[in-house]
């Protein structure tokens, strides 16, 4: 059964078994669209299936989804594809289950179609297929794989009932398309694909080089300028976009003199040359020989000299200013023109114009260049009057100059703009159509426009990405804002404060908001992974309303600090203590400042952390009074209050036991976590799936051979010598990630046998079949592999009652949620919902032991 569900055939789908043949290594013919394109014959797909076969098969329409994105002039098929998904109408009785987006699918398959030629034929083909679906979700596992590539070896006729129709099933068209659209936030980019391969010829070059030479640096200064247009906000959205313009724009880099063209055969042979062009049989004379040869001419090279010749082939870029190519039009605009005229690889001079009402030259050389010509705006509908005045004042010789013109669909529409087009056709030999999230590029030729590619720009998913990877140095992360409970946290009564009505504590790094100052409700997180160990903290907002976290640290030398929460940003400044005669100093806010008291005297700090002593008040010191009597009465009702829980951070061990959860020896029961401290009778008879540990590496201290570390890093990892040496130049660089504990604990005493020190952090437990369970500072997070099962979360406490919370539901204790969205339900109806599909889908896949 397996083997026809796997290969099983629906009507009005997108593909079909077509022409039953019954040869001696075919059942079938071909595959097919209906009605449309080859998709792959039986044979070469079940060659696929073999190289699959060693890792897991993904679901079989999603396969043939990726076969036909590398299929040669595959862009009408997706096309075809696309329209025909658009018209499939989904029933909504699971509406979760059906919550995908179409338009990553298909843009995954334009992705995999613009891969370079070589890498959509022979064997790069299917070590992509190897790359991409290794590990993908609602895959098949190896074990079920094998056995049914066996199946199909030994009883081929099986494949015959496949091949007959079933009526067309909603399921299996969401299982095939939301793969691939999930493979999409996988693999976002075309050189995201190519980086994963193992011989990815586009990889850092930095991986040739020696470990003699490992300290010098080879960043191009084109990559340092791409870099610094990302990390300036004025800049961002055009410099994230060129990355991706770069893998994906197929325009000539290298212009070639007439004479210089390779001809090929003995044309090319000449006997006269540099030393390294000569052809590799010289090499095969004795030495005498040889040197004769070369002293009389008669050695023979590669390649034939040319006489000089000036190189006077230039590119004219010019980008509509105009009002119908402002907005995410324009950005495309830049970005492609920096593309082509700042690719690493080129070797043509480019020049740039604006045109709107007139047209200008624009340098963009550095990043102030490249500010200073986004702000050249036309207030006209169009360019034509800027184009005609350049083309006038201008002439265009066809053989040493490509005119490139950038500009909206909107804009070519226009009649003057196709006048101006069709008056100057022979001159203008590419045209950039700019859609909101793509770019059409065209070619003038043979009295006619030509589209070379259409490239698909998700500018909400690179600008979000991209803006993820800038070089700053965040403390804070954001998933917590996504967990729909609040938090539990230990006790600690030591650095308590507020601002306003709000209480805050502040406890290894965390920053949290006591949700009700009655204690009868957990805690809000509002900032995590700070920087600060310990130290007296106030916060306060200023009159845009964000909130600022400052940090007084009274040792030999005080430092403060003050962290922007909601821009995540921190100051830090070392403060003379002549003022304070090694006097206890403590640190408020009050009407949006920070201030510092030895209990007499008063210091402002203000953003820029300057410390300037405030004239004695009576309302500052009021002030400070009642902040002080108001603190203290807090922290003693909280020590007071009743609600006090034992939090479990740390997961040790994770299985499940007879249906049920077992964590770190607790059995999850009623919605309590008790301790396994009696004896089971039957308990080795008793059913049990174990949930494996990983685990990061990471480095803490690079010790003294930064360069054996480095080689170590490299020969014990599948990082390039480039990537070692940036795990260790990394402040807390990371090892290894998702491994298991032992292959960290293996490369952990290799690394530190010298002088470095790393150590092991935990990520989360995962079963057989990817279901993970992951502990969030107290709240446990549960992830089944089956992407129909929702998402769930239980606080991990030892001693009271706890809750589970989807992210519209929950059951039981009320402590850890907020007077909000969330639906109660019977905690019945809770693990029939969540609970029940999750351990099911475990055992399903998992290993008994």
């Amino acid at each position: 059964m397996e083997f026809q569900r796997y290969f099983q055939s629906f009507t009005d789908y997108f593909w079909e078994w077509e022409n039953q043949i019954f040869s001696p290594d075919s059942v079938f013919e071909t595959i097919t669209i209906p009605n449309g394109q080859t998709i792959g014959y039986e044979k070469f797909v079940f060659e696929i299936l073999e190289a699959l076969s060693d890792s897991n098969f993904p679901p079989f329409g999603t396969l043939l989804l990726a076969i036909t994105a590398t299929n040669h002039d595959s862009k009408e098929t997706i096309d075809r594809i696309q329209e025909w998904a658009k018209g499939i109408e989904i029933t909504k009785s699971f509406p979760i289950e059906h919550s995908f987006r179409l338009g990553a699918s298909i843009g995954f398959m334009r992705q995999l179609s613009a891969l370079p030629d070589e890498y959509k034929t022979g064997e790069r083909r299917l070590k992509m297929f190897q790359t991409i679906f290794d590990g993908c979700h609602n895959r098949i596992s190896t074990e079920k794989a094998k056995k049914i590539l066996d199946e199909y070896k030994d009883k081929r006729h099986h494949l015959v009932r496949a091949g007959v129709k079933e009526p067309f099933n909603d399921a299996n068209f969401i299982k095939d398309f939301r793969t691939l659209a999930l493979l999409k936030k996988r693999f976002p980019t075309v050189q995201s694909i190519l980086y994963a391969m193992e011989d990815n010829p586009h990889e850092d070059l930095k991986d040739k080089l020696k470990e003699e030479i490992l300290e010098e640096e080879n960043l191009s200064d084109t990559a340092t300028f791409v870099e610094q247009l990302i990390n300036d906000d004025r800049t961002f959205h055009v410099g994230s976009l060129i990355n991706r313009l770069w893998s994906g724009l197929h325009i000539p880099l290298h212009h070639n003199h007439p004479s210089e063209q390779p001809l090929g055969g003995i044309s090319d042979l000449t006997n006269k040359g540099d030393f390294d062009k000569l052809v590799i049989s010289e090499f095969a004379y004795d030495d005498d020989v040889f040197m004769s040869r070369i002293a009389n001419n008669e050695a023979l090279y590669i390649q034939r000299e040319v006489p000089p010749e000036a190189d006077k082939f230039e590119r004219i870029l010019i980008i509509d200013s105009s009002l119908k190519n402002w907005g995410n039009p324009k950005i495309l605009s830049f970005a492609s023109a920096i593309a082509i005229a700042r690719h690493p690889k080129t070797d043509i001079k480019c020049r740039v114009f604006v045109a709107g009402q007139d047209f200008k030259e624009v340098p963009l050389e550095n990043i102030h260049d490249v500010i200073q010509a986004l702000s050249e705006l036309s207030g006209k509908l169009d360019c034509s009057q800027g184009l005609e005045s350049f083309f006038q004042q201008n002439k265009i010789s066809s053989k040493n100059q490509e005119v490139f013109l950038f500009s909206s669909e909107d804009s070519l529409k226009l009649t003057a703009m196709k006048n101006v087009i069709s008056t100057y056709y022979t001159e203008i030999k590419y045209v950039f159509e700019m859609e909101m999230e793509g770019i059409k590029v065209y070619k003038n030729q043979n009295k006619g426009r030509k589209m070379l590619q259409h490239i698909i720009m998700p500018l909400e998913e690179l600008w979000k990405k991209e803006k993820g990877d800038l070089p700053s140095h965040k403390y804070s992360e954001t998933d917590f804002d996504n967990i729909p409970l609040l938090f539990p946290v230990e006790r600690s009564y030591q650095n308590i404060f507020y601002y306003g009505t709000d209480f805050y504590t502040y406890l290894n790094g965390n920053l949290f908001r006591f949700v009700s100052n009655e204690f009868n409700k957990g805690f809000k997180k509002v900032a995590s992974n700070l920087p600060f160990d310990k130290g007296d903290f106030a916060i306060k907002t200023n009159g845009k309303g964000e909130r600022f976290l400052l940090c007084y640290v009274s040792d030999s030398t005080p430092k403060i600090s003050i962290y922007n929460i909601d821009k995540q940003e921190l100051k830090s400044n070392l403060v003379s203590n002549e003022d304070f005669n090694d006097l206890k100093v403590n640190v408020f806010g009050h009407k949006s400042e920070f201030y510092l008291t030895d209990g007499t005297s008063y210091w402002r700090v203000d953003d820029g952390l300057k410390k300037m002593k405030s004239e004695f008040s009576n309302l500052i010191n009021d002030a400070f009074v009642n902040y002080s009597i108001k603190q203290n009465s807090f922290v003693r009702d909280f020590m007071n209050s009743k609600f006090k829980y034992s939090v479990i951070k740390k997961l040790k061990g994770m299985s499940i036991v007879n249906n049920h959860f077992e964590i770190n020896g607790f059995n999850f029961t009623h919605l309590e976590f008790s301790k396994r401290n009696y004896y089971h009778p039957s308990e080795s008879r008793q059913e049990t799936i174990r949930f494996e540990e990983k685990v990061k590496l990471i480095l803490k201290n690079k010790g003294t051979s930064v360069i054996d570390l480095v080689q170590i890093i490299k020969q014990n990892t599948d990082k390039s010598l480039a990537e070692s040496k940036a795990v260790v130049d990394e402040e807390l660089g990371i090892i290894l990630n998702n491994v298991t504990r032992q292959e960290a604990d293996n490369l952990k005493k290799i690394i530190e046998r010298g002088s470095a020190v790393c150590y092991i952090e935990t990520l989360f437990f995962e079963s057989q079949d990817g279901s993970r369970v992951t502990n969030k500072d107290g709240i446990l997070i549960f992830e089944s592999s089956k992407e129909e099962i929702p998402k769930f979360y239980i606080p991990f406490i030892a001693n009271g009652r706890t809750i589970m919370a989807s992210e519209s539901e929950y059951s039981g204790n009320d402590y850890f949620i907020t007077d909000s969205f969330l639906e109660s339900i019977k905690e019945k109806d809770f693990l029939e919902k969540y609970l029940d599909p999750f351990i099911q889908n475990v055992r399903q896949h998992g290993t008994q032991t």
